[in-house]
């Protein structure tokens, strides 16, 4: 069989196993309705309550930094739906019979991330339109609002997208290092929720500068945010963030190569 041939097997033998992961839809269900809403509230409460607030706090005030901060909790999503991708053969042992089928197993992991990477970028693309479209509309009328076309706009739309499909593929390649679901969530928690909670809290030395802002969730932030004090830009943050799925890919591929099934 052809190398192409092969690849178009294996990718149709991806999607089906796909299509069959009953908490696929449950996950991106769950993900849309907690970030569409968690924007809604957010942006509503600030329309009722925007009297209240303080003069130094409206000079500051970004409406779509306000609107996106879902992404903070979001992203867990995303990760997590990754993992599962490719935690959940090995839990029911059906990664066994995938390998004997197919020994080329990068070529296994490949598919897995691109019929992921696929999935993961329609429904954030859907998710953050909807959350944006939603939060600006209950902002109108009572706080400064954004466009879509208004200058910068557009690209912190797209860099949130970017963000949660990176997050979806970094997902998939920790469940291919750690193999165990329990292990894969809690990694994802740890480096997209856990670890820039804890070291924001560090003082701000030569060593937090060199190192901190280079952190996944922190390179996200640059590509959503419009406002990154400390962190880098959102240009080399998009570049950024593929050095980090592409790195995870390549370990993954290493590792998936030297263990056993």
């Amino acid at each position: 069989m052809s190398p192409a041939r092969r690849a178009q097997a294996v990718l149709a033998s991806e999607w089906i196993k796909l299509r069959s992961l009953r908490s696929l839809p449950v996950t991106l269900l769950v993900a849309a309705v907690f970030c569409i809403t968690l924007a809604a509230l957010v942006c509503s409460n600030y329309a009722t309550h925007w009297n209240d607030v303080s003069a130094s706090d409206r000079a500051t005030f970004d409406p779509l930094t306000v609107n996106f901060g879902f992404l903070r909790i979001g992203v867990l999503f995303f990760g997590v739906l990754g993992a599962l991708v490719v935690t959940s053969e090995y839990g029911n042992g059906l990664i066994r019979t995938t390998f004997a089928a197919t020994p080329q197993r990068v070529l296994v992991l490949a598919a897995k991330a691109v019929l992921l990477g696929a999935l993961a970028l329609a429904a954030s693309a859907v998710v953050c339109l909807a959350a944006f479209f939603v939060g600006q509309g209950l902002l109108s009328g009572h706080v400064p609002t954004v466009h879509i076309g208004d200058p910068g706009v557009l690209g912190h739309v797209l860099g949130a997208v970017a963000y949660l499909t990176g997050t979806g593929l970094c997902g998939v390649f920790l469940g291919a290092l750690a193999r165990s679901t329990a292990v894969a969530m809690t990694s994802v928690f740890a480096l997209f929720l856990m670890l820039p909670v804890m070291v924001d809290q560090l003082p701000h030395t030569g060593l937090w500068r060199h190192t901190v802002p280079y952190l996944p969730s922190n390179v996200g932030e640059s590509m959503w945010h419009a406002h990154t004090a400390d962190l880098v830009t959102a240009g080399p943050a998009w570049a950024l963030l593929a050095v980090w799925v592409v790195g995870l890919g390549t370990l993954a591929a290493l590792v998936l190569r030297r263990r056993d099934a």
